[in-house]
Parts: structure tokens; C-alpha cells; sequence
């Protein structure tokens, strides 16, 4: 049996107001309350911060009583267990908040004797209260019953019935300027932000949220230096009112002006930092902008840490502010390993690992040693990429790389210089038009296994590689609506033995995704390729057109799509042509971001120099998707729906990123 405290749980309590109310902060009428909050904390609105004032003596506040049913008693028997349930809580959706911050309900499965239940009920009953009030009701009635277990092995029940009482709205919010104000009347700019309005409950939680993210706000609009002074709130008891006014000093609106950089800098200087910005001296400031170079720092991953602060310039004749950046940054290690593993039915395992430094010339001067090991290809590369050239984003790129093929089609030796210039996308800034603009000298050995009687050749060829590309979807890594159209072009000029051709390699590819529901994507692609200027035979056979893999037609294998050979070794042709559609759809499972696709593929490679749609080979399958941060790893199982002789039945795929 449950042992009562006869005088803490037997009487009622009441929240009175005090004796003598706090200076009033503005003039108020008769009946109502003025308070001086202040700045930026959210005032209480309880029954204490509003006292009654003479002829007021007649308005209620909150009382609240704790009650107990059962025999009462002067000690306490034992510790017991006990049960916590509240009623009148859902409608406001308080409950959950409720249970995150209760004393009772947080130690409800310990033992507690009745002291410890006593003092645990009156901290809640004060926690109801605060709650009740954090919406707009004041007022109201808070009753705990405490019931005795009838069988000795049952627990306590502890039972709150709130009554939350009235609402209380705002009838009137106002924002006036403070004394000795720069800024402009704050009015406009401020209530709309401030996101409550006359008529809006006294939702303190919403007030608050908003006062909080006020000053980011006003900084996004242009006004840095922003003063959010003290608030004044009249509540008036018998309407159940409260008036606001706020007091908010925008300060001069600004212009961006230059960026600096302090700390460990990396070798940066002003010239190569003034590359970063999206925004030029002169335009409007906001915060965005400012954002966005501190981003922009972070993204070159020299730095391990970036703070980017608005410093006040000079006053301009049109009333505005310049209002320069002054980053201030820490190094970050720039020496990186990787390594990636992936596998394909036919080429079998492909191991590739690099290593980088992305300053090895100061700055952003990144220079990365880049080998692959496989069955069939083996590679050794040095690429010099000098980031952010004189464009943000913009990299000027140097390659030297040797490579060693054993292909179905062919086999090659391959030693090859190359340069470009590549203006491209990333996480933090995806455009809508990127672009490559290179050249290659290339000099390779390579026999083509289509033509038995023709003997091993060297190859010299100067290419002029470049590509376009319109991106309007809306992810860069797995995009779920919009599309992407890729154009590239590529004039070869070719020597083999002391015969020289000229040919011109162009490709045309598109996507486009499309949600048909909140976690179904359908995505589709196409590709078309054309050689103009030299028959087949003449070009080197890994210049040529192949089809059949993972990034391909998928259900074959590589190269194995298109014309071949009485040994049915692939030819390789002028043109091709390529499709593929997926639906995708994600989910999560087992804690993890997954997804499932089915696809379906075709394709075909032609010795004519146009492509056209006959003769396609067709491949269907399934994969999974794991989604991570660096992107999705795809799983692809696939099967040719009218394979030739040699196609193997099923082919599986092992990559990262989408297919397309």
C-alpha cells in the first residue's frame, strides 16, 4: 500500500500573481500590463511576468491543484513503482514534448518513494504550465490524482487532466526603430519575416524560432549589421490580447566589396582569391553570397576550417555600406590515397588506386599519380590540374599516361600527352552549361584481332578533343527530374605508315528523368556516335566505335555488341547507337539508403558512317543501389534478350554512380 505525505499531496495550490508588478517599460491603459523584455530572449508570458493592477483584481489566472484518492497516511511504507498517463495534452500536441522533458516520465521505471513522487509531481505541474503557455493558453486548471495500487505487486498510477484555459492572441505586432538608428523604417522588411501576425495564437515557441533566425534573415536581405534591440509586450487580461513591438535598427543596407584572406592561407593571394566569389564589388550583399565563398574554400579542400566574416567599409553617396569578406582559414592535410575495386563478367576484377596532392603547386596546384591493374588493361598516368583558373571552377589540366589493352577487339600500347581546359560542375555549385576544350598527341602500337592478316601498327594521332554539356537536372550525383544533353566533337589527324587520314569523331548524347512518385524515378537515354572521313579499316581499332558493357548495353559483354568477325572477335564500326530506360526506386532498409532499378538497354554499332535503329541488341536486368555521400554503388545483374552465339546469359556489374 502506498504511504501518503498527508500535507504535500492533500492540498490545493494556487499560482497567484505577485504583490507589486515591474516598471513599465511604455504606457499602457487601465486593465492591462506593460513589460520591458530583453533583447533577443523571448519574455515569459506566465501569470507571473503580468500583476495585477488596481481594477484588475477581478481577472483569474491559473490554479492548480494536486489531489490523491486513496487512504492518506503521515509515512511512507516503501519505495514503489509507478505509472505516468496525462490527459488533454494531444489536441495541442504537446505530448510528445511533454515526455522528452518530464521528470516523472523519465524515471518512471524506478523505484521512488511518496517524498520523491511528491517533489517529481510538482516539477511537472510547473512544466505543464511553461508548456501550456509556449502555445497561447493561460489561465487554465492542472490536476494530478495519485491512486494507490490495489494488489501489493501492482504500481502507482499517476494521472495529469489538464484544462488548458483560455488563448491568447496577438492583437496588434508592431517594429519601430530605437534611438539613434541608421537604418530605415524596419517595418516592411521585419514583419514579414517575423512570421506571426494579429490573430495568431501567443505561440511563443514560433516567436522564438523566429527572433532566432531574424538576424540571418535581415543579413540575407542586405543588412548585415543589423541591431535586434528590446522587445515591449502589453498583454491586456480581460480581451485576452497581447500587443508586440519590437525594436530592430537595420543598420545601412550593403554592397559586397573586396575578399581577404588571413591564417593559413596555402599560398592563396588576393588575385587568386578574387577568383572564388559569384558575386562582384558593387552588387547587393547577402548572405547566400557570403556563404558561398566560404563554401567555395571549403570545396578546394585545402582547409580544414573556413570562417568568413562581413567587415564595414565605407559609407557610398547612396546611402549604402561596402561591406568587404574577410576569410579567416586553417590548413587541412592535402596528401590523399584511394583505391576502388569494381568487376564486370567478361573483364573481370579492375583494381585502380591514386595517389594526390592538391597543392603541390601553390595554389590549388594538384598533381595525382593514378594506377590500374586488371586483366585486361593495365594504365600509369600523371595529371597536373591547376584549379580555379582564372575562373571559379575552371581547371587547366596536363596528362601524361602509358596504358597497356588486351581487348576481345584489339590489343594496344598506349603512350599519351594531353591538355585541357574544363570549366565544370560539383556538389555546391551544379551548372547549367559546362564545357572541355583540349588537345592529345598520341602514339600507340596496337593490332586489330578483326584482321588476322594484318600485321601490328603504330599509330600517331593529334586530336583536338572538346564536349559541351546543358545540364537541367536538379542533382548532380542522382539526378530524379530535369535532363542533360552532351555534345562532343573530336577532328582527328592520323599517321600509319607514312599514310596520313583525317577523320572527325562526334557523339550526341541525352537524359531525362522524370518522378512519377515521391521515391519512383523513370530515367532514359540515348546515344548516337558518327565517324566521318575514313573508312573503318584505316582509323586505329581503339578509336573506333564499340558497344556491350556496364556503361553501355548491359547483358553483353564489352565490345561484344556490333559487328564481328568469323571468330567472333568485334570489328568495332563508324556509328552507333544506344538506348536505355530505368525506373528507380528508393527506400530505406536495414538503416541503410537503398534502391532497386529495372532496366532495359539496346543498342548497336554500324560500319556506316550514319547510325540508324535496325539490328538493335536488347539486354534486360536488375540492380540495387547503395546510396552513400560520395554517391550511389551500383549492383547490376543483366541478361541479352537476343543474344548471338557467345553471349554468355548473364552478365554482373559492379561500379559507383548511376548508369546515366
Amino acid at each position: 500500500m502506498l504511504a501518503t505525505a498527508g500535507p504535500a499531496l492533500a492540498q490545493t495550490a494556487s499560482a497567484s500573481p505577485p504583490a507589486a508588478p515591474p516598471p513599465a517599460a511604455s504606457p499602457a491603459s487601465p486593465g492591462t500590463t506593460a513589460i520591458d523584455a530583453d533583447p533577443l530572449p523571448l519574455p515569459d508570458l506566465g501569470a507571473e511576468a503580468f500583476p495585477a493592477l488596481p481594477g484588475d483584481e477581478t481577472v483569474a489566472w491559473p490554479s492548480v491543484e494536486t489531489t490523491t484518492e486513496g487512504e492518506a497516511a503521515t509515512a511512507v511504507a516503501s519505495d514503489v513503482r509507478y505509472t505516468v498517463t496525462t490527459k488533454g495534452l494531444e489536441t495541442l500536441r504537446l505530448e510528445g514534448q511533454f515526455r522528452q522533458l518530464s521528470t516523472l516520465w523519465a524515471r518512471r521505471g524506478e523505484p521512488a518513494n511518496l517524498a520523491q513522487i511528491d517533489r517529481r509531481i510538482a516539477e511537472d505541474r510547473d512544466l505543464l504550465d511553461q508548456l501550456l503557455r509556449s502555445v497561447g493558453h493561460y489561465g487554465g486548471r492542472i490536476e494530478a490524482v495519485v491512486t494507490q495500487p490495489t494488489r501489493a505487486d501492482a504500481p502507482v498510477a499517476v494521472a495529469f487532466t489538464i484544462d488548458p484555459g483560455p488563448l491568447y492572441t496577438f492583437s496588434a505586432i508592431t517594429v519601430t526603430l530605437p534611438e539613434n538608428a541608421v537604418g530605415a523604417d524596419p517595418a516592411p522588411v521585419v514583419l514579414p519575416l517575423l512570421g506571426v501576425k494579429p490573430g495568431d495564437p501567443v505561440d511563443a515557441g514560433k516567436v522564438s524560432i523566429a527572433e532566432g533566425q531574424l538576424q540571418i534573415a535581415l543579413a540575407e536581405r542586405g543588412y548585415a549589421f543589423a541591431v535586434l534591440g528590446a522587445r515591449d509586450i502589453v498583454v491586456d487580461h480581460a480581451t485576452r490580447t497581447a500587443a508586440l513591438d519590437a525594436r530592430v535598427d537595420l543598420g545601412r543596407r550593403g554592397r559586397f566589396g573586396d575578399v581577404r584572406i588571413t591564417g593559413e592561407t596555402q599560398g592563396y593571394g588576393d588575385r587568386h582569391l578574387a577568383e572564388l566569389p559569384r558575386f562582384r564589388a558593387g552588387d547587393s550583399y547577402t548572405e547566400a553570397g557570403r556563404d558561398d565563398f566560404r563554401r567555395a574554400l571549403i570545396q578546394t579542400g585545402l582547409f580544414g576550417s573556413v570562417d568568413v566574416k562581413p567587415v564595414a567599409g565605407a559609407v557610398n553617396p547612396d546611402g549604402t555600406q561596402t561591406i568587404d569578406l574577410l576569410a579567416t582559414t586553417e590548413r587541412a592535410p592535402v596528401r590523399t590515397i584511394a583505391a576502388s575495386l569494381g568487376y564486370q563478367t567478361v573483364q573481370g576484377i579492375r583494381a585502380e588506386a591514386s595517389w594526390s596532392n592538391r597543392n603541390f603547386l601553390k595554389p590549388e596546384g594538384g598533381l595525382t599519380i593514378r594506377g590500374v591493374g586488371a586483366q585486361r588493361e593495365q594504365a600509369l598516368s600523371f595529371e597536373l590540374d591547376k584549379r580555379n583558373f582564372r575562373r571559379r571552377d575552371q581547371t587547366l589540366a596536363f596528362r601524361l599516361g602509358f596504358s597497356a589493352e588486351q581487348q576481345t577487339a584489339y590489343s594496344a600500347t598506349t603512350a599519351t600527352l594531353g591538355a585541357a581546359l574544363r570549366r565544370e560542375s560539383n556538389i555546391i555549385w551544379q551548372k547549367p552549361w559546362t564545357y572541355s576544350i583540349g588537345a592529345e598527341a598520341v602514339i600507340t602500337r596496337q593490332r586489330d584481332r578483326s584482321a588476322p592478316d594484318d600485321p601490328a601498327s603504330t599509330y600517331y594521332i593529334l586530336a583536338l578533343p572538346s564536349s559541351v554539356t546543358w545540364d537541367r537536372s536538379d542533382d548532380l550525383l542522382n539526378p530524379a527530374r530535369g535532363f542533360r544533353l552532351t555534345a562532343r566533337v573530336s577532328p582527328e589527324l592520323s599517321l600509319r605508315s607514312g599514310t596520313s587520314l583525317g577523320y572527325v569523331k562526334t557523339q550526341l548524347e541525352g537524359s531525362y528523368y522524370q518522378p512519377l512518385a515521391s521515391s519512383l524515378v523513370a530515367a532514359v537515354r540515348l546515344h548516337f556516335g558518327t565517324i566521318a572521313g575514313a573508312a573503318r579499316g584505316r582509323i586505329a581499332p581503339d578509336r573506333r566505335f564499340y558497344a556491350g558493357g556496364g556503361g553501355s548495353v548491359r547483358g553483353y559483354s564489352f565490345q561484344q555488341v556490333g559487328p564481328r568477325d568469323a571468330d567472333n572477335a568485334p570489328t568495332g564500326g563508324n556509328s552507333l547507337t544506344e538506348a536505355s530506360a530505368e525506373l528507380r526506386y528508393r527506400f530505406r532498409a536495414f538503416g541503410s539508403d537503398l534502391g532497386l532499378v529495372g532496366f532495359i538497354d539496346a543498342g548497336q554499332v554500324y560500319q556506316s558512317t550514319l547510325p540508324s535503329f535496325d539490328r538493335l541488341s536488347v539486354g534486360a536486368g536488375i540492380g540495387v543501389r547503395l546510396f552513400t555521400s560520395f554517391g550511389p554503388v551500383r549492383v547490376d545483374v543483366a541478361t541479352p534478350i537476343n543474344p548471338r552465339a557467345g553471349d554468355p546469359r548473364v552478365q554482373f556489374y559492379v561500379s559507383i554512380g548511376q548508369a546515366f
